[in-house]
């Protein structure tokens, strides 16, 4: 039995039943979208691929980021509490000592510094300093005798740091209450440019003086380590004023006498003012003893906490009274 050919067409098309061309199947265009299909599907793949893979590091990063802040504040909140707890640490060294008499001096526990001690997977460490072995700067402002030794101590330190021993007049009139300018001193007048006005109040900290006319950030510098701002009725403690400091309240003594105090003293501190007046007028006459003393109740405290890479310095002044505990006056955090 023999097979009919199936007519064909041209271009290869076959001629169904009744005479009509069949198109003959493009294979090779189908193929061809198949994989240009393929083709973007795979690139779309590696694009989704790329896209996750920024974002997973994107989220990495953000991440370290994150836990680095996270560290960072934890571990500054935790040297925070050190230093706190560091100024607290002074305040009962001060209440303790207070048990020991009225008379300081350098060979107390206060003034042993505290070195760099572990504390807490950090370290902490601080030192008392005695106020008033500083001149104080709010003694300058009255009009009683003592007032004006105060001014002219202050301004023979001013002298010998290079500043001008006027200066105090600005100062006296920067804290007194009234609005009368002294000689060489200035009032709200001078302030007038600047838009402010004299304080008329005591000094809280040294730094402010920065804000009295002729005074600048670094001339403060200059003459801070010598200076306190405390109350008025605050005088300087022989028992451990610096010899730099001495020779400024005592200028009538000279630097063998100066040094000579200072011996005696680490010996044995002086008991009383009239014990200083009579030990230290050996062979130099009597010094003039107007706003001294030996005993103190205003100490500056610093302390500085260390928690990982977090740094935090407390600076405070802590005062005491007859009776009463030790009181924070101020203190700041850096």
């Amino acid at each position: 039995m023999s097979v009919a050919a199936t007519p064909r067409g041209g271009n290869g098309a076959t001629v169904a039943p009744g005479g009509r061309l069949r198109a003959k199947p493009r294979v090779g265009k189908r193929a061809d979208r198949g994989q240009r299909q393929r083709g973007a599907a795979l690139v779309v793949a590696m694009l989704i691929a790329a896209i996750a893979a920024a974002v997973a590091t994107t989220l990495s990063v953000d991440g370290a980021r994150w836990l680095s802040i996270v560290e960072g504040r934890r571990d500054h909140a935790r040297a925070t509490s050190l230093a706190t707890a560091g100024v607290q640490w002074a305040r009962q060294t001060i209440e303790e000592d207070a048990t020991h008499g009225p008379v300081d001096h350098l060979g107390e526990p206060w003034a042993i510094a505290l070195p760099a001690t572990p504390v807490d997977g950090g370290t902490v460490q601080g030192r008392i300093e005695d106020a008033q072995a500083r001149l104080n700067v709010n003694a300058v402002a009255g009009i009683d005798a003592g007032s004006g030794v105060a001014r002219e101590r202050l301004a023979r330190l001013f002298e010998r740091r290079g500043l001008d021993p006027a200066l105090v007049d600005a100062i006296a009139d920067w804290i007194d209450p009234d609005a009368i300018a002294r000689e060489r001193g200035a009032e709200d007048a001078a302030y007038e440019r600047d838009r402010g006005v004299a304080a008329n109040a005591p000094l809280t900290r040294t730094g402010e003086l920065a804000a009295v006319r002729g005074f600048t950030p670094a001339t403060v510098a200059r003459v801070a380590g010598e200076l306190a701002a405390l109350p008025a009725d605050a005088g300087v403690n022989v028992n451990t004023a610096s010899a730099d400091v001495l020779t400024i309240v005592l200028p009538k003594l000279d630097g063998e006498a100066i040094a000579a105090i200072v011996a005696a003293r680490r010996e044995r501190p002086y008991a009383t003012i009239q014990d200083f007046r009579s030990r230290a007028a050996r062979g130099t006459g009597v010094p003039d003893t107007t706003g001294l003393t030996v005993g103190s109740r205003h100490f500056l405290v610093t302390v500085v906490a260390r928690q990982g890479d977090a740094v935090v310095r407390a600076e405070a002044l802590i005062s005491r009274a007859d009776r009463r505990p030790p009181e924070v006056s101020w203190q700041v955090l850096d």
